[in-house]
């Protein structure tokens, strides 16, 4: 084996070895504290914000993206309230939160629960906890990874946010508002304010806001 076969290989077991593995929710939680509580409340407090801006281009104005980017910067928006600097710009001019020792991301979700992405070899990284600088040069790189999402309902209305841990390419855990409502982390209300355009809300019913494609 000559050494240039043997840099090859040590690359490519490099490029394969895992992140930090997450076994349960329940370990998440531990490490998260207070701080899952966070992620969902400043997701609750970006909702009014999102819908304030995309009123302010008609439906038939918007182009694909639109209401799915605006989300997601309202969320960190949110989040670097609660965050402060955890909140970083990485690779792609991606939005991410790092925070003990996780990196976080926010994602649209399919109906699988399975983060909306469009195939490459950075993704695929990311459905399987691969270690390796994904994000940025300055990133932990053995960090495992969570996705903060959220899916639409038929209506086209946001609905369910929660924390998923993929790995193998599929979801291995979920935490919701229903596994975050214990003794030490208060009960979240996840009903925005009023939407605009004459659409009400219905008492008991999670988030009713505008699609976010």
């Amino acid at each position: 084996m000559t050494n240039n076969d043997f840099n090859v290989n040590r690359s490519f077991l490099a490029e394969k070895a895992k992140r930090k593995r997450v076994i349960n929710p329940d370990e998440c939680k531990f490490d998260l504290g207070d701080d899952i509580y966070k992620l969902f409340k400043g997701f609750k407090e970006a909702l009014p914000l999102y819908q304030k801006e995309l009123g302010m281009t008609a439906p038939e104005d918007r182009v694909r993206t639109q209401a799915a980017v605006i989300l997601q910067s309202k969320v960190m928006q949110c989040w670097r309230k609660q965050f402060g600097e955890s909140v970083k710009r990485g690779k792609y001019a991606r939005l991410l939160l790092y925070i003990k020792g996780y990196v976080v991301l926010f994602k649209k979700l399919d109906r699988n629960g399975m983060p909306m992405n469009i195939k490459t070899v950075n993704a695929t990284s990311i459905e399987n906890q691969y270690q390796g600088n994904l994000f940025g040069p300055d990133e932990d790189g053995n960090s495992p990874i969570l996705v903060f999402g959220y899916t639409t309902n038929d209506f086209g209305v946001i609905v369910h946010p929660r924390i998923i841990y993929i790995d193998e390419g599929k979801v291995k855990w979920t935490i919701d508002e229903e596994g975050i409502k214990d003794n030490t982390i208060p009960e979240l209300d996840f009903v925005p304010t009023q939407p605009t355009g004459g659409v009400s809300v219905k008492k008991g019913v999670k988030p009713l806001v505008k699609k976010a494609e």
